[in-house]
């Protein structure tokens, strides 16, 4: 039997498919992707693409320990996804004779700009006690210029917003920073900033320049119990103190916003100061000691088993280069932070939509005006990652994993070529 005729009608009959109907999805074809870039070749690169049903597709490196960057802030996630219930604790008091005795536990969202609700304050301006905040051992923490400082009882952020007025000086809000805020002659500069001091909890601008018109910026503020008391007391206007006492066991709990918003606002922008803040208020619900290290040990000792590598986890943000995560142990992480959730919409609302929202917004193009990824992005210094959802022009659904380490190309150029990546996986399968 001639079967040429039979063979030159399949290959006219594929050659006639259109490039961009949907293919099956294989290993093969992802491993070409990555070796026919030049790009991803100059560097350490490590991917794991699985289906729902939990099948790897492709992976590379998938064991080798990577940097994460704000990747960790997933890990922050799952963590708190397990001990926090569905509203954030924003303080624990108690009430003695004519005084209400407050004891911080990090709640980040008190005068937030954009997490308040008001609740808190309504209730601390309208009780008719004298209020108090009890000390607690100062917070162990580096100031740094990539966040807010941390606290027991944050305000406002722990930022202050800086700006050109027209009468050429500085507005200040919230306006009693502003007391904290000093000329410094001895600052040699040619450009206007504002830098704490490195010798008390002051805020230093050069004196010899002026506000250039254009000034517009968020300044942490050094943080501490004195500080949130100062700043409570002026909000509110009445006197607050600041009190040493033993506590109870028996200590009321009041709670302000939704966990989800606060989730959302850390995730989306990717904000370090929530992130760390998550993990102060994980230990608080933990026991009486405030400490992000607390919740991450207590998370080694009771959330990861079953994980090929556990996680050296060092820090809720990922600002730390000493956090060594493996794609497996993140992609598994994400696997069960979508078991936690339950809810796809739910889930997908706490990560950055290519194209829509949050540190992804002007990565992806929208196809037919959706987005197609939905990924917790990660950047320090020669390092970019993106770990998340991708849906199909097939109708399908993968998780990925998708490290980059210790390139030398400029982080934009890394960012199109993952984008170019991800998009053709979208497209063609």
């Amino acid at each position: 039997m001639n079967r040429l005729p039979l063979f030159l009608f399949l290959i006219s009959f594929f050659s006639l498919i259109p490039e961009g109907i949907a293919q099956k999805l294989t290993g093969k074809k992802v491993e070409r992707l990555f070796s026919g870039s030049a790009l991803m070749q100059e560097h350490f690169v490590g991917f794991m693409l699985e289906d729902e049903m939990g099948k790897v597709i492709y992976s590379q490196n998938e064991d080798v320990h990577f940097v994460p960057a704000s990747n960790t802030k997933i890990f922050t996630l799952y963590t708190a996804l397990h001990i926090l219930g569905d509203s954030i604790p924003a303080f624990r008091y108690e009430i003695s004779g004519d005084s209400l005795i407050i004891w911080g536990t990090g709640d980040p969202s008190f005068l937030h700009p954009e997490l308040d609700n008001g609740k808190v304050y309504d209730f601390l301006k309208h009780t008719p006690y004298k209020l108090f905040l009890a000390d607690q051992p100062a917070l162990e923490f580096e100031p740094s210029y990539w966040r807010s400082d941390l606290g027991h009882f944050p305000i406002y952020a722990n930022t202050m917003r800086a700006k050109y007025s027209l009468q050429g000086v500085l507005e200040i809000s919230p306006k009693p920073m502003g007391f904290f805020l000093k000329a410094d002659s001895s600052m040699v500069t040619d450009k206007f900033d504002i830098l704490r001091s490195k010798t008390d909890n002051t805020l230093l601008y050069p004196s010899l320049l002026t506000v250039p018109e254009d000034f517009d910026d968020k300044v942490p503020f050094p943080m501490d119990l004195e500080r949130s008391r100062f700043l409570l007391s002026d909000t509110l206007k009445k006197e607050v103190g600041l009190v040493k006492r033993v506590k109870k066991s028996t200590l009321q709990t009041y709670y302000s916003i939704p966990t989800d918003s606060l989730y959302k606002h850390m995730m989306l922008p990717s904000d370090n100061f929530l992130a760390e803040q998550l993990l102060i208020l994980c230990s608080a619900a933990l026991g009486d000691t405030l400490d992000p290290k607390i919740t991450i040990k207590f998370a080694q000792k009771n959330l990861f088993e079953g994980l090929k590598h556990k996680p050296v986890w060092e820090d809720g943000s990922g600002l730390s280069r000493y956090n060594l995560f493996t794609p497996r142990t993140v992609l598994e992480i994400l696997n069960r932070v979508e078991v936690l959730v339950g809810d796809k919409n739910k889930l997908r609302g706490f990560f950055p939509a290519g194209g829509l929202s949050g540190t992804l917004k002007s990565a992806y193009e929208l196809d037919d005006g959706k987005a197609f990824v939905w990924a917790k992005t990660g950047s320090l210094r020669n390092m970019h990652l993106q770990s998340g959802w991708i849906d199909t022009k097939k109708g399908k659904t993968y998780r990925f994993v998708f490290m980059n380490n210790n390139f030398v190309r400029p982080t934009p150029e890394v960012r199109k070529e993952m984008v170019r990546i991800m998009t053709t996986i979208h497209e063609k399968y």
